[in-house]
């Protein structure tokens, strides 16, 4: 006749084996397919060299720089002295009548920032002095590429525009304010414009004026 073990000792056995379990399971943990070992871990870690790598950001090719319209056209291609200067007669007579005008909008369009501050500036002024300014553009007689550079990608050329005009500055009471300077004949304008060749931003924007005098 077998030994008959209580039932009770039967539940307390089975409470315990499953305590061993949980606890079992709990130390080494389970694994559902998706887990790797350590040595699959090992071979997957990367090295020390490869997880730098990752960090690293390329640095920007360099700029070109150079002289002259051959190398604005190394760095774009599409540049046309014929078409470029169609733009700049045509930026010409549009900054001048904005500015006349005091049409910021537009200002802010065709010029580069520094100059656009400087152009801003003297409309504040001239309309908190109540006067205006008209200029009236007769003809262009000429426009030429007198110099051209390319610096860390950034185009330059200046032209030197020989116009036709009629200004007139009159003060708030309507007098006219008259230039002693202002040359006689044909008005001569030292403009430079600028583009970085990087973008693609086909548009160019004045960043220096100068007047040329006898």
């Amino acid at each position: 006749m077998g030994i008959e073990v209580p039932f009770v000792d039967i539940l307390i056995f089975a409470v315990i084996a499953i305590f061993l379990i949980l606890r079992l399971r709990n130390m080494l943990g389970t694994r559902d397919g998706y887990e790797q070992t350590p040595e699959e871990m090992s071979r997957r870690r990367p090295t020390s060299d490869a997880a730098d790598d990752t960090n690293i950001v390329p640095l920007r090719p360099e700029a070109l720089s150079g002289e002259g319209v051959s190398a604005i056209k190394k760095a774009d291609p599409s540049f046309q002295e014929d078409q470029f200067l169609q733009g700049a007669a045509s930026a010409f007579s549009m900054i001048l009548s904005a500015f006349a005008e005091g049409d910021l909008s537009q200002l802010r369009r065709l010029l580069g920032y520094d100059l656009f501050n400087e152009f801003s500036e003297a409309i504040r002024i001239r309309n908190a002095e109540g006067e205006t300014l008209t200029i009236q553009i007769h003809e262009i007689d000429d426009a030429r590429i007198t110099d051209a550079a390319l610096v860390d990608g950034i185009a330059s050329v200046t032209v030197r525009f020989v116009s036709q005009q009629t200004r007139q500055f009159l003060a708030q009471d309507g007098s006219e304010i008259v230039d002693e300077d202002a040359p006689e004949g044909p008005l001569v304008d030292i403009w430079t414009f600028e583009r970085d060749t990087q973008i693609a931003d086909p548009n160019w924007k004045l960043v220096e004026t100068t007047a040329e005098t006898d």
